[in-house]
Order: C-alpha cells, then sequence, then structure tokens
C-alpha cells in the first residue's frame, strides 16, 4: 500500500496516491501543451514553483528525453523552501519507478544535501536541474534565466500563501519569454487577477478528476530568448593549482578544449598539501556568503564523490566538529544554524559530552558537527583534474587580443582564465586588483595518544585533521606580513599549542613531527574570492584570492565561468555574481 505524502508545515498532500502521476501529466504537461512545446526550440526552460517529490520534473525530464528535437537542452528550475529527503522521494515515488526508465534512481543518486542554496545537477547529457533550496519569495528576484513554461505547484494558496504572492507574479512577468505557458491547479481568483496584471492572459479549464476548474494562460508580453553567447572552441588556463584545474575539468566536460600553462608543475602553490579539509566559511546571516558557500559546499562534495572511484584522492567524508570556545564563537554557530536553512541532518550543535562521544577524542569543548564535511588531498584532487588536460610548461608574462582571439605564448584562443593567485597582478588587464599573499604554514605528527581515536577532522582557530596512515595534519599559520617560505620551528610550536589548548591530554613538548609545508594563499583586500569575467576585456575570465577555503571556493568558481562562458543557467543566484566579481572593486 502506497504511503500519500503529505507536508508537515503546511499540512497538505502532495499528491493522491490513486491517481498524482496521472494528475501530474494532465495538469503540468498536458495543459502547458507538452510535449508539443518542446519542438523547435533548441533551448527550453521550466520553473516550477515547489519541488516536493520531484514526480512533476521526472515528467518532465521523461517527456523531453523522449519527444525533444536531437542536440535540444531543457534546464529545469524548481524552488523547495522545505525538501524532502532523499529516502522519503524513494519511497513516496518506487510505485511509479517504472514509468520514468532509471530516471528515479538517478534522481535520488544526485539529489542535493538539504542545505539553503542554489544546487545545479546535470542529471543527463541534455537535462539540467537547478534546484534551489530557498524562499520562492526570496530566490526568484535573483534569477535571470528567460523561461518558456511555469508549473505553478505550491501548496494550495490557503494553506501556503506565501508561494501565491504579487512579488512571484511580477518576477513571473519579468523572467517570461513572449508565448510563454503557465499552469496550476488552483482556480483561486487573485491568483488568475495577480497573473493577468503582468501580462499573462489567463483561462480556467477543467481540473483533474474531480477538481471542476484549474488554470491556465499565455505570457503576452514582449521579451524574446537572446542567443547565448559563442561557445568558445579552446581555452587558455593559466596557473595550475586547485583553481585552475577545477576550470579546466567543468570546460572539458563540456567539450571545450583547453591548455592550461604552469611552469613549475601542478599543484606546486597553496594546491599542493597533502591533506587538506573542504568546510564553509560561517556567518551568523545568511547572505552573499552563505549563499555562495552553501551552493559551492554542494558542489565540491559532488566532485570529490565523482572523482573518488576512480582516484586516489585521499576522499573521507569524515565529518568536522567545529569548537566553540567563546561567546563570538557561539553566536555565529547560533545564527548559522537559524538563518542559513541546514537541515539537522547536516548540521547539528552539540554540548561538550555529546561532542566526545561523536569524535572519539578528550576534547575540551562542544561545537557544530558538520557531518558530510571531511578530508581530503588537494595535491591528488588537483592531479585528477587535469588528468585529461594538456599541461604547457610555460611561463606567460603577457597576453595579446587580436581580433576577436587572445594570443597567449604564440598560440590562438577563443578565452583566457586567469588562475594564477597573485601573480595575476603581473597582467596588465588586472594589475590593479587589490590581491596579496598569506604565508601559511602546516605541520605533520604522528598521530599522538590523546588523538589516536579522533574520528573527525577539528576546526578552533586553527585545525587538526583526522589521523591517516598514522599521521595527523596540524594548521594553519596565517601570516600575510611574511614572505619567507623557509619551515620556521615557531610555527611549528604555534599550531601544535593551539591543538593542545582544545584537546586534554595533547602535550606539544613530546608531539613528533614528521613534515611541514609553506605554502602562499592568495587573499584579496575583502578576503572574498575573485570570480568570473574581467570588466571592459572580452573573452578574459579570473579565479583567484580563493585564500584558506580553496577546496570549497575553487569549484563553484569554476562553474560560475563556464556558465558565463556558454550561456548556462547561472549556478548561484545574481547576488552572488555581485559579490565575487572583480568589478567590484573598481566600484569602490
Amino acid at each position: 500500500m502506497m504511503e500519500t505524502p503529505r507536508s508537515e508545515q503546511f499540512d497538505d498532500i502532495y499528491f493522491a496516491v490513486e491517481n498524482g502521476l496521472a494528475e501530474s501529466r494532465y495538469v503540468f504537461l498536458e495543459q502547458n501543451y507538452l510535449p508539443e512545446g518542446f519542438q523547435g526550440k533548441p533551448r527550453f526552460t521550466i520553473c516550477e514553483t515547489g519541488f516536493g517529490t520531484g514526480l512533476n520534473f521526472l515528467c518532465a525530464w521523461t517527456s523531453f528525453e523522449e519527444h525533444a528535437e536531437s542536440g535540444a537542452q531543457l534546464t529545469y528550475i524548481s524552488f523547495e523552501k522545505f525538501p524532502l529527503s532523499k529516502a522519503d522521494i524513494a519511497k513516496y515515488l518506487a510505485h511509479w519507478a517504472h514509468e520514468f526508465g532509471g530516471r528515479l534512481d538517478r534522481l535520488v543518486e544526485l539529489y542535493p544535501l538539504r542545505i539553503g542554496g542554489w544546487h545545479k545537477i546535470r542529471v543527463s547529457p541534455s537535462v539540467t536541474l537547478l534546484l534551489i533550496f530557498d524562499d520562492v519569495n526570496r530566490a526568484l528576484p535573483q534569477l535571470d534565466e528567460p523561461v518558456d513554461c511555469w508549473f505553478l505547484d505550491g501548496h494550495a494558496p490557503a494553506k501556503n500563501p506565501d508561494m501565491w504572492s504579487e512579488a512571484v507574479f511580477a518576477e513571473m512577468g519579468r523572467l517570461s519569454v513572449e508565448g510563454a505557458r503557465f499552469a496550476t491547479f488552483t482556480a483561486a481568483g487573485f491568483v488568475r487577477r495577480g497573473l493577468e496584471a503582468v501580462g499573462f492572459e489567463v483561462s480556467k479549464v477543467r481540473g483533474y478528476g474531480h477538481k471542476r476548474d484549474m488554470s491556465v494562460g499565455v505570457f503576452k508580453g514582449a521579451r524574446i530568448r537572446e542567443d547565448g553567447p559563442m561557445l568558445p572552441e579552446k581555452v587558455a588556463v593559466i596557473g595550475g593549482g586547485i583553481a585552475g584545474t577545477s576550470v579546466a575539468y567543468v570546460l572539458q566536460r563540456r567539450g571545450i578544449s583547453v591548455d592550461l600553462f604552469e611552469p613549475t608543475g601542478l599543484a606546486s602553490g597553496a594546491s599542493g598539501n597533502e591533506r587538506g579539509l573542504f568546510n564553509p566559511r560561517f556567518t551568523a546571516q545568511r547572505g552573499n556568503e552563505s549563499d555562495f558557500y552553501s551552493s559551492a559546499f554542494q558542489q565540491t562534495i559532488r566532485i570529490f564523490e565523482t572523482l573518488s572511484p576512480h582516484h586516489d584522492i585521499g576522499y573521507e567524508r569524515s565529518g568536522s566538529l567545529h569548537l566553540v570556545q567563546d561567546d563570538a564563537k557561539m553566536k555565529r554557530m547560533n545564527g548559522f544554524l537559524s538563518t542559513w536553512d541546514w537541515h539537522e541532518d547536516h548540521a547539528q550543535l552539540l554540548d561538550q559530552g555529546m561532542a566526545r562521544e561523536i569524535c572519539g577524542a578528550p576534547i575540551k569543548f562542544g561545537g557544530v558537527y558538520l557531518p558530510d564535511a571531511g578530508l581530503v588531498s588537494p595535491y591528488r584532487v588537483v592531479q585528477a583534474l587535469a588528468e585529461d588536460t594538456v599541461v604547457i610548461d610555460e611561463k606567460v608574462l603577457s597576453l595579446e587580443r587580436k581580433n576577436s582571439s587572445w594570443i597567449v605564448n604564440g598560440r590562438s584562443y577563443d578565452a583566457v582564465v586567469l588562475c594564477c593567485a597573485v601573480h595575476v597582478i603581473g597582467f596588465e588587464e588586472l594589475n590593479w586588483l587589490p590581491v596579496s599573499t598569506v604565508r601559511g604554514q602546516i605541520t605533520l605528527i604522528e598521530t599522538e595518544t590523546s588523538c589516536q581515536s579522533l574520528k573527525v577532522n577539528l576546526c578552533y582557530g586553527g585545525y587538526a585533521s583526522k589521523p591517516f596512515d598514522g599521521r595527523m595534519v596540524v594548521g594553519s599559520t596565517f601570516q600575510p606580513w611574511l614572505h619567507d617560505a623557509e619551515v620556521r620551528e615557531d610555527d611549528h610550536a604555534d599550531v601544535l599549542d593551539k591543538l593542545s589548548h582544545v584537546v586534554d591530554g595533547f602535550d606539544p613538548a613530546t608531539a613528533k613531527i614528521v613534515g611541514a609545508r609553506v605554502g602562499f594563499r592568495c587573499a584579496s583586500k575583502d578576503r572574498v574570492a575573485v570570480i568570473g569575467r574581467v570588466p571592459q576585456t572580452e573573452g578574459l575570465y579570473v579565479s583567484v584570492a580563493h585564500g584558506s577555503h580553496g577546496l570549497t571556493s575553487a569549484v563553484m568558481g569554476a562553474e560560475i565561468i563556464a556558465a558565463q562562458m556558454t550561456g548556462e543557467v547561472q549556478p548561484v543566484p545574481r547576488n552572488v555574481y555581485r559579490y565575487v566579481d572583480a568589478h567590484r572593486f573598481l566600484d569602490r
């Protein structure tokens, strides 16, 4: 017997188990003239209010791949403030799995963590899902994608009035292309009037089953879908660290040829550490930073999990415990937990006793536990990302613009991406960018007795990795004033002393140091990464200044650049584009 899926927040069912699939096909496909509407359109975008179980998405995905023209692309954008779990989606839709030809399993496999943010997923070569876990009133104004079709499927207006707001209707008018259609199960008068006010011609038609009426319409505005940018055939990436190899990797997966210029060897800079932690950067309020790091954290995990079955990248989703040592940190973490919309499956505040139990070590504080954070080898990640990339062992000192091409060391390219950390200011086109180096030294120790049972990474101003191969990484110094590449004994003492303040019984004097590494991270003046198009310079892009969170931010930096180059749907909200754009420094 199938279980009827019900929303706890709105006390409303997602669909009736007897006829939910048939209703979805009638209301959202048939009444939007799909699949006929796919014909003659190389790109088609559906936007949905209320992802729920994903039933409408699976119907649209299946219909598109069965009926759309060869080479056509579907972008499906859906908003969901209260996402269901993978297990619930699999359970609620299992009865119809055979209708979707393996697509339900694929959706469950790729379904993102239940953390607030924009999660862009390529579910097949022809279909991209942008799943936005946020309030539609907050997120829809940050979208720029032209929309061909709307599935208005929030819970009933009487139970969920916020989703049926005048602000949402206004954004529909802004985004809809000429002839865009909508369909919705509701026949509420204020919904029809609200859509008419923004340019839709609205009609009532027969509803499904026992429902007498539903609403449909077509947009009479004049916006047309513009052609996307000319897809580059060949791109030069300058810089062989995590930022540069991430760009090379995501562009090549889109069929773009890449040459990567790196004169001193891949991962020779700050990306060359034996182990590194991947975590978001926390703020007390939801805003630009949270919108970036939530989405980037999920995207990074997706890349690591794509690479790890085929490459030994030292990847462990072992969890990280962010210790709370003072009131200021507690305030920030409480703010994160209350405003970022992370489900408790992915972020929990633990007292000292619970934290000790989870981490397995005698720590002195409680903290926020992120079970999906973890440990990876940045050096090996870089090698894996660049596996299929042509690496050119040459130093690039300048760029030349010739007609519509860029000339790099005598070779011609359609676009160039600068990922060379602080060396970016050596290029005339970005010599104004306020970036500088930050020296960081990490210490490698044999696992000491007090930490032998440590099961997670510890973050506390410094950090300590969980043990691997009988060793631990302890780090890192933060020294923007130093440019000395030699290992310093004082820095060993500093990072080990910090660890002793959070773990009972850890004695820096008896810790056996078995290695160390000095790296120079690139940081911007405002401590925010610099990503995207270079202002007033056609075909030139930048991804630098990822700082101490480069493992989390570099992959998203690459996705942002790939979307700008190809005209794909944006992977982050518009406010994040402005947040990381180099133009912010010119504006100031």
